[in-house]
């Protein structure tokens, strides 16, 4: 899910991607999963209906892929397996709801007063809750002590401030997930920006339940938990079976914490394109027939493929926000490198889109949609282009976080296996 701007370094990077309507139905799984892993540094992702609710009916949507976590209060044997959080790497952090816990984690305060956080996507909507800290462990690597922000916890009021604006996404429903595990590029989720409040209000404490902005040592923001690992800790690559079908009732996969550290997790041939350290958007220039869509990102979080197209709309009321060409509909984009000394070879990837109401299954690799950030000028935004979970299917995606040095090329940087 692609995040408001990461002021500076900018103001908040998640991918929030429009959530959309489950298709349900069992489509053809076309292609064998994946064995589990078998290293430490890996854990099996899946793609499925998400999480019950109280009536057993699954609350996710198309194109979630979700690992299981586990959470304990800080230096105890106190832990909650976590299942269904859903891995972004369009954002920076675990976020939680606290309808998922039974025990309670120590409040982050500044003074006497806990923090709160508001998360800020792009979709129009936010997350608000307390910062807490716990002890995670994902696979076989764990982190101690690491902030992490709680939706709906009491410890904070309920209402957000106005400067939150958009939708909040308050429920386990809302999110399709238990929780929301951002992985993208950098080590906080807003770094040196959220020491000044009034640039990067994204903190706040609330006494007496008046909240007001404040500044945010980076120890104490949401971090990036790939980055606090005492190994493995320089990214992370996603890796998805394939859909020759294009559709599966349901998908597998591993999320493989490092690069080039183990034998799991080679660069190997992949194409690398630096991300822009200091841009609101996460990923490198893309071309797309005769548009140039500067403004694009490589994210997990973003359900579809995400762009501007003369490719015919949905239309009534169901699969709004999609597309629904008349046949399938086979397309190209090319995704240019941000700067030298990176991979400076343009690539071309090829995909494919189709008419959503057609189709069933969770998981997807033929489904698109406009982008947020329509083409235009004036006022309008740059085009953006959104290469989401559909691009990750039967390739190697990495995401190397910022500071990092792997095969002379210089974090932030993205890499993908190539045709």
């Amino acid at each position: 899910m692609m995040t408001q701007s990461r002021a500076f370094r900018l103001a908040l990077l998640t991918s929030a991607a429009v959530i959309v309507a489950s298709c349900g139905g069992s489509g053809s799984n076309s292609s064998s999963p994946p064995p589990p892993p078998a290293s430490a540094n890996a854990v099996t992702m899946s793609v499925d209906g998400g999480p019950l609710d109280a009536n057993s009916m699954p609350q996710g949507t198309i194109n979630q892929a979700y690992v299981t976590i586990n959470v304990c209060v800080p230096g105890t044997s106190t832990c909650q397996k976590i299942d269904h959080v859903w891995v972004d790497t369009g954002s920076v952090g675990l976020r939680l709801f606290a309808s998922t816990f039974t025990s309670q984690l120590p409040t982050e305060t500044q003074g006497s007063n806990p923090v709160a956080n508001c998360i800020q996507f792009v979709s129009s909507s936010y997350m608000w809750g307390a910062m807490r800290t716990a002890d995670v462990t994902i696979g076989g690597k764990s982190a101690s002590a690491m902030p992490i922000q709680i939706v709906n916890d009491t410890a904070v009021p309920s209402t957000a401030p106005s400067a939150c604006g958009g939708t909040a996404i308050s429920t386990v429903g809302g999110l399709g997930a238990n929780g929301l595990l951002g992985l993208a590029y950098f080590q906080q989720d807003c770094g040196l920006a959220c020491q000044n409040a009034a640039t990067a209000p994204f903190y706040y404490t609330c006494p007496g339940g008046t909240c007001s902005a404040v500044a945010m040592p980076m120890t104490m923001q949401n971090q990036n938990v790939a980055g606090l690992f005492s190994s493995d800790n320089n990214g992370v690559l996603v890796q998805m079976q394939s859909l020759p079908n294009g559709t599966a009732s349901t998908a597998s996969g591993s999320l493989i914490f490092g690069i080039n550290t183990q034998s799991n997790n080679q660069l190997g041939s992949a194409g690398v394109f630096a991300a822009d350290p200091t841009s609101g958007f996460i990923q490198t220039s893309t071309t797309y027939g005769d548009l140039s869509e500067p403004e694009s990102y490589v994210d997990s979080g973003t359900n579809f493929w995400q762009f501007n197209s003369s490719l015919t709309p949905c239309s009534g009321t169901n699969n709004v926000g999609f597309y629904c060409p008349a046949m399938t509909t086979a397309l190209s984009a090319t995704m240019l490198p941000y700067n030298s000394p990176l991979n400076t070879t343009r690539f071309a990837f090829n995909f494919s889109i189709a008419d959503i109401s057609t189709l069933t299954g969770n998981a997807m690799n033929n489904v698109g949609g406009p982008s947020v950030s329509p083409c235009g000028s004036g006022t309008n935004p740059p085009c953006t282009f959104a290469w989401g979970l559909p691009f990750f299917y039967g390739r190697n995606v990495f995401f190397a976080l910022e500071g990092t040095t792997i095969n002379g090329n210089t974090g932030p940087f993205v890499a993908a296996s190539v045709p």
